[in-house]
């Protein structure tokens, strides 16, 4: 058959089915619309009505149970403020609470923080209630009905209790007052009321109320109404148990429920009624609607419903008329198909069983800069010549296998520059038949550009440590990087269905999004601070986050993107450098010595405990002031050259003594008396260095300032006497003799008891001969470090000679204490001694005497503990043996 009767056979077969269709249309769609519509008019009749009171019902649920929840959220804010009072109350012992400054900074801090707080009083149980704080010390008020308090102090009583609502002043707004024991009486005061205004607690539920004929009422459970939205006249007060045809709730009556009131106690309407009772109030809220408005409504729109089936049913004869002229209206879309095609950016074409092209539309033409006339194998002059046969020959192939083709080519136009292009063509089926190819030719150069712009992005995004999201404005998660997942514990083609961002959000984090990100991020288009995201073990995960708003072409937002960043680990390094910080601090002000620091403009930054309480400063009073008005002028100009050489880098170490009229601070303090009277020098180590930050640039300066005397002292007898044992740097025999001279004649002005003990060590010899020198000199020297443990600080020990020691003992309390300590000796040189890898066992024997200092001389005590020592070696070594002369000298008072 020649091609061309083929394809009018083919065009009329196909105006026969659209014929018959347009014929058939009308009554087909007549018969489909009035079985929808009357099957639609039975369900509205009959099933409808019931399904309306059960949604209601369900409806007046929820609204029970957020009212509830708020309701419950305020109450408990308000009874953490006043278990706040009751504790700071409890620490606090003045004589009046009501008037203690740091109650009433509580007290004024709660009524500004707490968003239905509108005052905490003092009251006890008789009704009269102080204001905090009592600026005249008489009740602000006093209660008409105070038996809500009676049960609160009533033995087993509950231990908070809500009241009924009163008007604290004429003309104020009604308050709902909440009470609870204090746990401690405080003076007049045993309990700590709380009120809230009335007016805040119902701004809560009036969102609630969505549609006139619904209420809100809070109720006690022992019937008294608290708040009622919308209101009533005279019910906020009212026990509605009193009133008739109210029946009340049993005492087992579960949390929730719903039932229906005949007659409401407000309005006298039928209601259907949700409650739910509060968990740790005795408190129940109720919510209700008007039964007949709901009726009301559904007859109205059953009513409206019959005349728009009747309505529907005569339009649908009339389409009978439309659809007959729906002929001419086929014809006229047929040429705006046309049209449109030819106003696609997509180039259309359909070429028939030779791969020839037959038909294109003007995008096809302009895409692939051929004329009409050459379009059937135009295409191929947009490739190179060598490669034309070639592809021809393909494109053949293709055509003839019947199979759907998806390609992208790359073509060279006429100015040389290349192009890709994406080819999609499906075979044209008539009764199984293929009959032709019709396709698309799309240019994807610039999207293919973007697409690898695009890959590339996501690569990066992919590979980043960050967790990036993006979400739906309802929450939605559109897109996780692979970050986020392994943080979830999401597999990498996990799907994100029913997934939303809420699971990420901290318990405020939602609240924190909604009130304060969003709004941010829709007013400037991002988002940028501190956060913290749920991870999937509970931890809460600090990060850093970037809100970034996307919006449509209609300014609506269409996704919002999500940066985080995980900061966990430099919070923790944070934390540590504040704790240390904490640390310094603290050894800081408590060391003995005295700090100061100031910043390169020499204002203080620190001063430490110890530099305050020498010089009466209130704690932190030097906050602010600079160094000279701190230290004064004339004081200052004495360390000013230390700081400044501190600011240019140098440390000074410098000695003074305090008639130079410098104390440890630059500042002059008196001088200590001694015994005699006579003013005793003091010495000071000033220590000034230049202050670093971390990047190593000098800030400031500080200045550390410590007490030597006493080393400057001892430093300067040693200097002195020379009379130190080399060895163990003990005294000499010299040095001891001197020592004593001196000690008994203050003992002696002092009538005090005296000792001298003589030492010598056992079995020394041995060890000296074995080991040699070295290690003797070295048992010598742990003798002395024993001894000088043993002894008292202020207790004179020396080395006469060889292995012989002497101690003295000045200031004895009793006789007896100088066998103590000689037994302690012994007892301490008869431990075992480690010297290097050798353990030694030595010991000694000791001989000691006690005198009274006034009337004995050295050579006499010498004498008696020498004599003393050789009893107790000649009684077997490793002992001490004494003499002790107990009787007064003549003429010393008893």
């Amino acid at each position: 058959m020649p091609t061309s009767l083929f394809r009018k056979s083919i065009v009329a077969r196909l105006d026969a089915r659209r014929m018959r269709a347009l014929l058939l249309g009308p009554f087909i769609a007549l018969g489909l619309v009035l079985v929808v519509l009357w099957a639609l008019v039975g369900w509205f009749a009959l099933i409808y009505p019931r399904s309306l009171v059960l949604d209601l019902q369900e409806d007046l649920q929820n609204v029970a149970r957020d009212a509830t929840s708020e309701t419950e959220a305020l109450l408990r804010e308000t009874e953490g403020s006043l278990r706040t009072i009751d504790l700071l109350l409890l620490t606090r012992k003045s004589a009046r609470q009501d008037r203690d400054s740091t109650v009433s900074l509580l007290a004024d801090s709660l009524r500004d923080s707490s968003r239905g707080l509108t005052d905490v009083m003092l009251a006890n149980a008789d009704g009269r209630l102080w204001r905090i704080p009592s600026v005249t010390g008489e009740p602000y008020i006093q209660l008409a009905d105070p038996a809500f308090l009676a049960a609160l102090h009533a033995p087993g009583g509950p231990s908070i209790v809500v009241g009924t609502p009163v008007r604290l002043r004429p003309g104020a707004h009604l308050v709902l007052p909440l009470a609870t024991r204090l746990t401690a009486r405080a003076g007049d005061f045993d309990t700590a009321i709380a009120f809230i205004d009335l007016d805040g607690l119902l701004r809560l539920y009036r969102p609630r109320v969505m549609r006139p004929g619904m209420a809100i009422l809070l109720q006690r459970q022992d019937g008294v109404a608290l708040a009622r939205w919308p209101e009533v006249a005279g019910l906020v007060g009212r026990n509605l148990r009193e009133q008739p045809g109210v029946r009340p709730l049993p005492p087992d009556a579960p949390a929730s429920g719903r039932f229906l009131l005949a007659e409401s106690p407000a309005d006298g309407n039928e209601r259907i009624v949700a409650y739910r009772t509060l968990q740790d109030y005795p408190l129940r809220l109720f919510v209700s609607f008007e039964r007949d408005r709901i009726l009301a409504g559904y007859l109205t729109q059953r009513r409206a419903l019959l005349g728009f089936s009747l309505l529907v049913s005569a339009i649908a004869i009339g389409l009978m008329a439309w659809f007959t002229r729906l002929q001419a209206r086929t014809r006229l879309r047929e040429a705006e198909r046309q049209a449109t095609a030819d106003a696609s950016p997509m180039g259309l074409f359909r070429c028939d069983l030779s791969g020839r092209v037959v038909y294109a539309n003007e995008t096809y033409l302009r895409m692939m800069e051929v004329e009409p006339a050459t379009m059937a194998w135009g295409w191929m002059d947009r490739l190179p010549e060598v490669d034309r046969e070639t592809v021809k020959a393909q494109w053949a192939a293709l055509v003839a296998s019947q199979d759907s083709v998806d390609r992208v080519r790359r073509l060279t136009r006429r100015d040389g520059t290349e192009m890709l292009v994406a080819l999609r063509m499906r075979p044209m089926r008539i009764d199984g038949r293929i009959v032709a190819h019709a396709g698309t030719v799309l240019d994807i150069t610039e999207n293919a550009r973007q697409q690898q712009a695009s890959r590339m992005l996501s690569a990066i995004i992919d590979l980043a440590p960050d967790y990036i999201a993006q979400t739906a404005p309802d929450g939605r998660l559109l897109y996780l990087n692979p970050a986020v997942r392994h943080r979830l514990g999401l597999t990498p083609d996990a799907p994100l269905d029913g997934l939303r961002h809420e699971r990420f959000f901290v318990d405020d984090g939602l609240t924190r999004y909604r009130e304060e990100i969003l709004p941010a991020a829709e007013r400037d288009g991002h988002w940028h601070g501190r956060w913290e995201v749920r991870a999937t073990d509970g931890r809460d995960l600090p990060v850093d986050c970037t809100v970034i708003v996307h919006r449509d072409d209609m300014g609506r937002v269409s996704t919002i993107s999500w940066m985080l960043r995980d900061i966990s680990a430099e919070l923790a390094v944070e934390r540590e450098r504040e704790r240390s910080q904490a640390v310094m601090s603290a050894l800081a002000q408590s060391v003995a010595v005295m700090m100061l620091a100031v910043d390169t403009d020499e204002q203080v930054l620190f001063c430490n405990k110890a530099f305050e309480q020498r010089f009466d400063i209130p704690h932190r009073a030097w906050v602010g002031r600079g160094a000279a008005e701190l230290l004064g002028e004339a004081r200052y100009a004495t360390l000013r050259p230390l700081i400044r050489r501190a600011f240019a880098g140098e440390t000074s170490v410098v000695e003074m003594r305090d008639d130079d009229d410098v104390d440890p601070t630059g500042i002059s303090r008196p001088m200590p008396m001694d015994g005699d009277g006579r003013g005793e020098a003091r010495y000071v180590e000033l220590n000034y260095a230049p202050l670093f930050n971390d990047a190593g640039a000098i800030i400031g300066a500080y200045g550390v300032a410590r007490d030597v005397t006493e080393v400057k002292q001892e430093q300067m007898r040693l200097l002195k006497a020379s009379n130190t044992d080399a060895l163990t740097e003990l005294l000499n025999r010299a040095g001891f003799s001197a020592y004593v001279d001196t000690s008994l004649r203050r003992a002696a002005d002092r009538d005090e008891l005296v000792s001298l003990l003589y030492l010598d060590l056992d079995r020394f010899k041995p060890v000296n001969d074995e080991y040699g020198h070295p290690v003797g000199d070295a048992l010598l020297k742990a003798v002395a470090g024993r001894l000088r443990h043993a002894l008292r600080p202020q207790d004179l020990v020396a080395r006469l000679g060889g292995d012989e020691f002497a101690v003295f003992l000045h200031h004895v309390a009793r006789p007896e204490d100088a066998q103590i300590v000689a037994d302690k000796l012994v007892h301490a040189l008869s431990m075992p001694f480690r010297i290097g890898a050798l353990e030694l066992h030595i010991g000694a024997s000791v001989g000691f005497c006690v005198q009274w200092a006034r009337g004995v001389q050295i050579d006499a005590l010498v004498m008696q503990a020498d004599e003393q020592l050789y009893h107790a070696k000649r009684a077997g070594r490793g002992r001490a043996s004494g003499t002790v002369c107990a009787a007064r000298p003549a003429g010393l008072p008893n």
